[in-house]
């Protein structure tokens, strides 16, 4: 988790980024793989962690295919020139730092769960502190989003991109308010 977020902090290329951001979810996937026969919830915060940031990771990726450019100052604007696609992105960084109502919110509470059920409450607190430390890398992503367009307007972004897109966050934003649904089954 600390290597993923140490590394993820001076990047401006967004694939970059997104390849350290998922070094760091990768520790917090081994949270319950740590914990797994001291807690019953391990299996299920595996499960639906993996779950989570599949859907998450892969509407993140298709906003960068839609958008077509790996700088972070190439995203400023991008909500006034493609509301869906910024409103994705959005949705899906933020899921990745871990917030309601997505559904890596409800991946990490079970990991930071199984953790304490677990005995190991220390590794909960570097999750969450390394949880915290991820906010400022994905702030410097989100908040170009809200800046004005510089120079010409972007090309129009490929519609299967946008929809993957969409329907991730869409998805996410589904399994975090569903996840007690989803968790029963």
């Amino acid at each position: 988790m600390t290597l993923g977020n140490l590394a993820a902090f001076g990047q401006d290329n967004v694939r970059r980024l997104l390849a350290y951001s998922t070094i760091s979810q990768a520790g917090y996937l081994l949270v319950p793989v740590a914990m797994a026969g001291r807690t019953d919830l391990a299996e299920p915060a595996l499960l639906f962690y993996v779950a989570a940031y599949a859907v998450t990771n892969l509407g993140a990726f298709a906003v960068v295919i839609a958008v077509g450019r790996d700088d972070l100052p190439g995203y400023t604007g991008l909500l006034r020139a493609s509301p869906p696609l910024a409103l994705s992105l959005i949705v899906c960084l933020l899921g990745f730092i871990g917030t309601p109502p997505t559904a890596v919110f409800v991946g990490k509470v079970l990991m930071f769960g199984a953790a304490v059920d677990g005995h190991y409450t220390w590794l909960a607190v570097v999750a969450a502190v390394n949880t915290v430390a991820s906010v400022f890398y994905y702030l410097r992503w989100i908040v170009p989003l809200f800046g004005r367009l510089a120079g010409h307007a972007p090309s129009r972004p490929p519609r299967g991109a946008v929809a993957v897109a969409v329907t991730a966050a869409l998805l996410s934003i589904a399994l975090g308010v569903g996840s007690g649904i989803a968790l029963a089954v």
